[in-house]
């Protein structure tokens, strides 16, 4: 069964329509509450900038943690390290 709604999240100021399924909804408007509440930071220090400029600047700021996220849970060199041992192990067994 599709369980999709239909939300309107207020981002920046500005609507923004989505289509997403019943589970996803309650991370979509946190999602949502994290991005403006970064803004209006930017916007309490900087007046002046271009709205657009806080939007970017946020974008960067959550791009940035993602990857450090991403960063701390790749296991793949450790993997490949686990697999080269495993091999010299098994060199070592069979002489």
């Amino acid at each position: 069964m599709n369980d999709k709604l239909t939300i309107t999240l207020n981002i920046a100021g500005r609507p923004c329509a989505l289509s997403v399924e019943r589970e996803e909804e309650e991370m979509f408007r946190n999602a949502a509450k994290r991005i403006n509440s970064k803004i209006a930071k930017y916007r309490e220090k900087y007046a002046t900038a271009d709205p657009v400029d806080f939007l970017a600047v946020t974008a960067l700021q959550f791009t940035v943690e993602l990857l450090e996220i991403e960063k701390r849970n790749d296991i793949e060199p450790i993997l490949d390290e686990v697999k080269r041992i495993s091999s010299r192990l098994d060199e070592v067994v069979k002489e």
